[in-house]
């Protein structure tokens, strides 16, 4: 079981306990990754969600065959957590930009906190969703500025 204690000390994981840290220990696994790695490819099967424990990613989108990156995430944060909610393809693909160290959640492993420990599985819901609409929020205020260039 990986010692996912490094959690509490990230903002979105603050309500973390004892009790919960270690049942989030028990549902997933620790990925080393190497600069530039792909971790998963855009419009891939998702079955899975990371926390960045070490290193940082960038998340990266297809448009007119060109890749950009649309966002940097580093430690503490997480990103495939969409493969959990709908298990629809990959929206992106995400890339390592060094050597780092990933806690990765399984679509199987959620489901198993979700049966034995419902209450952290709740709270990781709660940060994940609290986290979702923060994106949406920002990604509105993006179509904003992108809107009033184009008119």
């Amino acid at each position: 079981m990986p010692d996912v204690s490094y959690l509490a000390k990230y903002p979105p994981f603050k309500s973390f306990d004892g009790n919960d840290l270690e049942a989030m220990g028990l549902a997933g696994v620790e990925k080393a990754i190497k600069k530039d790695e792909l971790v998963f490819d855009e419009d891939s099967k998702g079955d899975s969600m990371y926390v960045i424990k070490s290193g940082a990613v960038k998340i990266l989108k297809k448009v007119k065959n060109q890749e950009n990156t649309i966002a940097v995430l580093n430690p503490g944060e997480f990103f495939g957590e969409m493969a959990l909610l709908d298990g629809l393809p990959r929206s992106a693909a995400v890339r390592a930009t060094g050597d780092g160290e990933l806690f990765m959640i399984s679509l199987e492993g959620y489901q198993q906190l979700r049966r034995d420990k419902p209450h952290t599985a709740l709270k990781l819901m709660d940060i994940i969703i609290k986290v979702l609409s923060n994106r949406l929020r920002q990604a509105n205020k993006n179509l904003e500025v992108i809107s009033f260039w184009i008119e």
